[in-house]
Parts: structure tokens; C-alpha cells; sequence
């Protein structure tokens, strides 16, 4: 389900992840890198706890979750499941989420963007791990396919 390509634009580009609340309020967080094993569809992100605390009281194992992924040519996927594992981040991962913040201060850069100020939202440190078994994929590219399911 998970298409090259699909895996390419969420482990290379900017991810933003959402739950709702018991009364269907919703809540997100921005992701901080996002791994991925499309043999089994399962994505994992990355968040910081402290800045994504109001997400994080409405996320438990069975939420439904869903991604928003999205690189600089517009080029976006919304996949949509169910958060299989709450967990610390490991070194590996670590190392995963500081090559995309090395990535994402080097195309700021090229748009003119310093680095002090791309790291108010890199910086954070991710803290939790967060896995979800992916059952639908949407294109959000804009233009005749937006919204379509893959």
C-alpha cells in the first residue's frame, strides 16, 4: 500500500499528525522525522512530548491517527490508521530525525531562511516514538487527484 513514492515525500518532507478527543475535538502534532516499512505499512513518527502535550493526553494504543505529509513541490499524502505502539525513540531513530533537521536547516537556508530561525520549530528533541499501522492513503497533491484514495 505504502508506494515508493509515498514513502519518499513522508521520510523526506514535513509531517504534521492528528487524533480527536472522546468528544471528537481534534488535537496534533508536528513530527520531528518518520520511518517507515512499507512491506508491513506501518509508519512510526516522531514527536516531542512537550510541545505536543495536548495531542499526546487524547493518543493511546487503538487511536485512529492520521498524517499529513508534505515535501516543498506540494507534493502531500494523508494516510490515515491506527497507533499500534507508544515507546521512547531509539539511537538509530535519533540519528534519522538529526539527518532530516540537517536536511530541512540546508533547504531553509536556499529560501533564505536562517538557521536560528528554522530551528524554533527543528531543535525540539524527539522523545516519543509513535507506530501506526497505515489501512488508507489519500493523495493531497493539489490538482485533479487531490483528495482520491490510493
Amino acid at each position: 500500500m505504502i508506494t515508493p513514492t509515498v514513502n519518499e515525500v513522508i521520510t523526506n518532507g514535513v509531517g504534521h499528525i492528528g487524533c480527536v478527543s472522546s468528544n471528537l475535538k481534534p488535537f496534533h502534532a508536528d513530527t520531528l522525522g518518520i520511518v517507515c516499512d512499507p512491506e508491513i505499512d506501518e509508519i512510526i513518527c516522531f514527536i516531542n512530548k512537550s510541545s505536543s502535550k495536548a495531542f499526546l493526553d487524547h493518543l493511546v494504543v487503538g487511536s485512529r491517527t492520521s498524517l499529513f505529509a508534505a515535501v516543498i513541490t506540494h507534493e502531500s499524502y494523508n494516510l490515515k490508521g491506527t497507533v499500534t505502539e507508544l515507546r521512547d525513540v531509539s539511537a538509530d531513530e535519533m540519528a534519522v530525525c538529526d539527518k532530516l533537521r540537517q536536511e530541512m536547516y540546508a533547504l531553509y537556508n536556499e529560501l533564505g531562511i536562517s538557521k536560528e530561525l528554522a530551528a524554533r520549530y527543528w531543535k525540539r528533541t524527539p522523545d516519543i516514538a509513535i507506530v501506526i499501522t497505515v489501512d488508507t492513503i489519500f493523495s493531497q497533491t493539489p490538482g485533479p487527484n487531490a483528495g482520491k484514495q490510493l
